[in-house]
C-alpha cells in the first residue's frame, strides 16, 4: 500500500510449488483453517490458474501523481539528486575530497549545498535554489510548513510521509540504522527527520511547477487516511504462502518427533572432543559432518560471539571493531600483542607497520587525487598488467580472510594475528579484569549448556568467510560478531577458560573443569569448509596424540561437508582434492558472484539439546542452539535465547525473505553492476538509491531460487508456560510472535509433543 510493491511471491512460483508437491492439498486446508478463511483448496487452485489483478488503494506522493500524468520519472530523478548528496555527506573516507558541511546536521548541510547547486534546476525544477534559501535551517520547522503548503491533512500525514521515505528505501533504512545505533550509545539523532524534510522540499518544488486546479483536486482525493482491507488476490496469495510454510513445518515436526522416538543416546562415556559452533545454519552441515566421522565427538551450538562482548583491536591499530551482536555494545577492549617479542621488538614492529600505513595512504592519495589521477594512469598503468593477469587467472591467489590473519599461526616475522592480550598493563583501558573473566566464563558455559562432562579437548569454533572482491563479505561472516569473523571471540573465550584462576572461580559456582581439559580456539571458513586451529603451541604434551586425532577428524569432516555443498556450487562432478581446489578457486576468483550461498535457505531456529536433532539432515536450513530447560532453573537462559539469538535469526531470515520476494525493492539487484558508496553501501551503476538488501545472486542461481521465502519457525524445548512468561515480559518478542513475524513452537515431553503458538495467545498440538 505504501511501497506500491508486493511482499509475497508470484502466482507462478506458488503454481510451481504445488505442481512439484512441495505444497499439498493438506497444507492448503491447514492454511485455510488457521486463517479461518471462507474458501477451499480447490478454489485456491482454480484462482491460481486464473488470478485476478489486485485492486489496491495506494498511498501517493505528489511525484507519483505527476509521473502518472506523464510529466517525467520524477521519483527516479529526485532519488538520484538526494542519493548523490547523501553519498557525499555520509562518506566514510572513500572519496578524495570531503564535503565541507559534514559537521552540520543533515538538513542544514543539505540546505547549504542545495542553495548553490544548479543540478535540480537543470533537471526541471526552476527556482529550486530560491525555494531552499527561503526555508528555515531546522527540519522540525520545515516539515509543518511544507505539509501545510501541500495541503496534507492531519489524518493522512503519517502515511504520506511514510510514502516519501519509501521512495528512498535504501537511504531511509541506512539513516534509521545510524539513528538507532547512536541511540544505543546514548546519542540523540534526528537524521531521519532531516532526510524526510529534504524529500518534502522536492515535493514542494514539484507543486510549484505543476500546480493546477485539477491536480489539487486529484491530490486531495487520493490521500488515503484509513487502513485499507487487503484485496482478494492478496488474501489468496497469503494463504498460498502460509501453505508453503506449513509444508516446511510439517516435514520438520515429523523429523523431530520421529527422532525423539528412535533416539536413545547415552552420555555416560566421556567424549574425546566437544566442539562448540555458532548457531549459524552453515554450522549445521559441518556439525553433522563431524559427528558422522566418529562417535567420540559431541557438538554444541551457541551464538558465535561465545558470550565475549569485546571490541577487538588488531596489533598496531588504534581502533577496533565490535565483535558483538548489533543488539549489544562491547564491554571490553581486547588488544593484540606479540607474546614472544621484547619491548624493543614490539616497538620496531609497530614502527614498520605505521610506516607502511603512511606510505600506503600517501600512495592511494596520489592515485586518486584530482590533480594526479590521470597522469598516474598514463605513467603507471602498464605496471599493473601482470597483476591483472595474475588476479584474472588466479595465479598464486587466495581469498581474502576478513579477520586479520584467520588462517595463520602467530609469527613475529609476518603480518599475522597473535594471541590476545587478556590483561594488558600497558593499556589501562584495555583487557578484562580477573573477576569479570570468571563471570564471562560462567555465563558462556551455562548458556551453551556445557557445565559438566568436559572432554579432554573442547574446541570453540567461530566462523568467517574467505572471498575476493566482495562488498558483501561482512554478510557472509558471523552475525553474532557484528559481521566480522568469530576467531577473536573464540580465542578470547579459550584463553579465559584455560586460566587456572578462572577455573578456581568457577568451582565456587558449581562448575568443575577437569585439569586435563584444554580449550582450543578455531575458525570455520564457511566458503571452503576448512577449520583452522589457533594457539596450538599451548596444547599440553599429554594431549598431543588426541590432538593429532582431532585434526584428522576435522580434515575428514571438511571433505564430507564440501561434498554436501558441492552440487549447489556447480561442483557436484568433483570429489576429493579436485573439489577442494575448485572451492578454493571460487573463493579466490575476483569475478565470482556466488563464492558461497551464505545463509540462503534458512527457515528454522531450534533451541533444544543436541539429541533432539542429532542424526537428522536439516539441509543447512536451521539455526541450532543448545538449550537444556531442566538445567535452566531460573529460565534466564530461555529469556536470553528469545531476546537475543532468536531476534537476530529473525533479522537474518527477513533479510533473505525480503530479498527473494521482491529483490528490486528490498534486495540490491544484479551484483555485477554494483559500486561501493562511502565504504558502507552499494549502488546500482553510478547512481540511484542505496541498495539495502542482498544481490539477486545471493538467492538465485540463474535458473531457480536457492532461498525458499518462509518466515522463521522457532522451536524451543521448554514448558510452554515458561515461553509465555518471556513473551509477556518483553514487548519486542511479543511483537515478533503476535504479529506473525515468526512462527513459535514448544517442544515438550522429551520431544514427543510439539505445540504451536496461536495468534493472540494459546497453544495447540501439532500432529506430524
Amino acid at each position: 500500500r505504501v511501497s506500491h510493491e508486493s511482499m509475497l511471491m508470484s502466482c507462478d512460483y506458488f503454481e510451481q510449488q504445488h505442481a512439484c508437491g512441495r505444497i499439498t492439498s493438506a497444507d492448503l486446508s491447514e492454511a485455510i483453517a488457521q486463517a479461518k478463511a471462507n474458501t477451499s483448496p480447490a478454489q485456491l487452485v482454480s484462482w491460481l490458474n486464473n488470478p485476478q489483478l489486485p485492486e489496491s488503494e495506494f498511498v501517493f506522493c505528489l511525484a507519483d501523481i505527476v509521473e502518472a500524468g506523464e510529466h517525467g520519472p520524477w521519483n527516479r530523478v529526485i532519488a538520484e539528486q538526494i542519493s548523490k548528496w547523501c553519498a557525499a555527506y555520509f562518506d566514510e573516507a572513500q572519496s578524495a575530497w570531503r564535503m565541507p558541511w559534514k559537521k552540520l546536521p543533515l538538513f542544514a548541510a543539505w540546505k547549504q549545498a542545495a542553495s548553490i547547486d544548479l543540478a535540480p534546476e537543470l533537471t526541471g525544477l526552476p527556482g529550486f535554489r530560491s525555494l531552499v534559501a527561503s526555508l528555515p535551517d531546522a527540519a522540525a520547522e520545515v516539515i509543518p510548513v511544507l505539509l501545510e503548503s501541500l495541503q496534507i491533512t492531519e489524518n493522512a500525514a503519517e502515511d504520506y510521509m511514510h510514502r516519501l521515505l519509501m521512495t528512498l528505501p535504501g537511504w531511509s533504512s541506512y539513516v534509521q540504522y545510524r539513528v538507532r545505533d547512536k541511540s544505543m550509545h546514548g546519542t540523540h539523532d534526528e537524521s531521519l527527520l532531516d532526510l524526510l524534510a529534504v524529500r518534502l522540499v522536492f515535493e514542494s518544488a514539484l507543486l510549484k511547477i505543476h500546480d493546477s486546479r485539477s491536480l489539487r483536486e486529484f491530490w486531495s482525493g487520493n490521500q488515503c487516511a484509513d487502513p485499507v482491507a487487503p484485496s482478494e488476490s492478496t488474501r489468496n496469495l497469503l494463504l498460498w504462502h502460509s501453505a508453503l510454510e506449513i509444508g516446511f513445518q510439517r516435514e520438520l515436526c515429523g523429523k523431530l518427533i520421529a527422532n525423539a522416538t528412535s533416539s536413545q543416546t547415552s552420555k555416560n562415556s566421556r567424549p574425546l572432543l566437544q566442539a562448540v559452533f555458532c548457531i549459524d545454519v552453515r554450522s549445521e552441515v559441518m556439525r553433522r559432518s563431524l559427528e558422522s566421522v566418529t562417535s567420540e565427538v559431541e557438538t554444541l551450538g551457541f551464538a558465535g560471539f561465545f558470550g565475549m562482548p569485546i571490541e577487538h583491536v588488531p596489533f598496531g591499530q588504534r581502533k577496533g571493531v565490535s565483535q558483538v551482536p548489533v543488539l549489544f555494545t562491547p564491554k571490553y577492549r581486547v588488544r593484540e600483542h606479540l607474546p614472544d617479542a621484547t619491548p624493543s621488538q614490539e616497538k620496531s614492529k609497530l614502527r614498520t607497520m605505521q610506516l607502511g600505513r603512511r606510505l600506503n595512504h600517501s600512495w592511494n592519495a596520489f592515485k586518486t587525487s584530482a590533480v594526479s589521477c590521470f597522469s598516474f594512469v598514463e605513467a603507471a598503468g602498464p605496471g599493473f598488467a601482470w597483476k591483472l593477469v595474475k588476479d584474472g587467472f588466479q595465479i598464486g591467489t587466495q581469498g581474502e580472510a576478513h579477520s586479520c590473519s584467520s588462517c595463520a599461526e602467530p609469527n613475529l616475522h609476518h603480518h599475522k594475528k597473535h594471541s590476545h592480550d587478556i590483561i594488558d598493563d600497558t593499556h589501562p583501558e584495555s583487557g578484562i579484569p580477573p573477576e569479570d573473566q570468571v563471570q564471562l566464563a560462567l555465563g558462556a558455559l551455562k548458556n551453551m549448556g556445557l557445565t559438566s562432562r568436559f572432554a579432554p579437548l573442547v574446541m570453540i569454533c567461530g566462523h568467517g568467510s574467505n572471498t575476493t572482491n566482495n562488498p558483501y563479505a561482512a554478510g557472509l561472516d558471523c552475525g553474532a560478531c557484528g559481521g566480522h569473523a568469530g576467531d577473536s571471540n573464540a580465542r578470547v573465550a579459550a584463553a579465559i577458560l584455560n586460566q587456572p584462576a578462572v577455573r578456581a572461580g568457577l568451582v565456587e559456582h558449581g562448575i568443575h573443569i577437569p585439569d586435563d581439559t584444554h580449550f582450543i580456539a578455531a575458525l570455520h571458513d564457511t566458503t571452503t569448509d576448512e577449520i583452522t586451529l589457533f594457539d596450538t603451541r599451548y596444547v599440553p604434551t599429554s594431549h598431543k596424540r588426541d590432538f593429532k586425532q582431532v585434526r584428522q577428524w576435522i580434515a575428514e569432516a571438511t571433505l564430507i561437508a564440501r561434498s554436501h555443498r558441492a552440487p549447489t556450487l556447480g561442483l557436484g562432478h568433483l570429489t576429493g582434492a579436485q573439489l577442494g581446489a575448485g572451492i578454493q578457486q571460487k573463493s579466490a576468483d575476483w569475478s565470482e558472484v556466488r563464492p558461497e550461498w551464505g545463509l540462503a535457505g534458512n527457515a528454522a531456529f531450534i533451541a533444544a539439546p543436541r539429541d533432539r536433532t542429532k542424526g537428522l539432515n536439516l539441509g543447512g536450513r536451521v539455526f541450532l542452539h543448545n538449550y537444556n530447560h531442566d538445567a535452566d532453573t531460573t529460565k534466564s537462559t530461555l529469556e536470553l535465547i528469545m531476546t537475543a539469538p532468536m531476534v537476530v535469526a529473525n533479522w537474518i531470515n527477513m533479510q533473505y525473505y525480503a530479498s527473494t520476494v521482491n529483490n528490486r525493492l528490498w534486495g540490491s539487484g544484479n551484483k555485477v553492476t554494483h559500486n561501493v558508496v562511502g565504504t558502507f553501501g552499494i549502488q546500482q551503476g553510478n547512481g540511484g538509491d542505496l541498495q539495502a538488501g542482498l544481490p539477486l545472486q545471493s538467492v538465485h542461481d540463474g535458473e531457480k531460487w536457492m532461498h525458499e521465502p518462509v518466515r522463521l519457525s522457532v522451536f524451543i524445548e521448554a514448558n510452554h508456560a515458561d515461553i509465555d512468561a518471556v513473551i509477556a515480559k518483553h514487548e519486542s518478542v511479543r511483537q515478533l510472535v503476535d504479529n506473525g513475524w515468526v512462527h513459535l513452537f514448544a517442544i515438550e515431553d522429551e520431544g514427543q509433543t510439539i505445540l504451536r503458538h496461536l495468534p493472540g495467545g494459546g497453544w495447540e498440538s501439532v500432529t506430524a
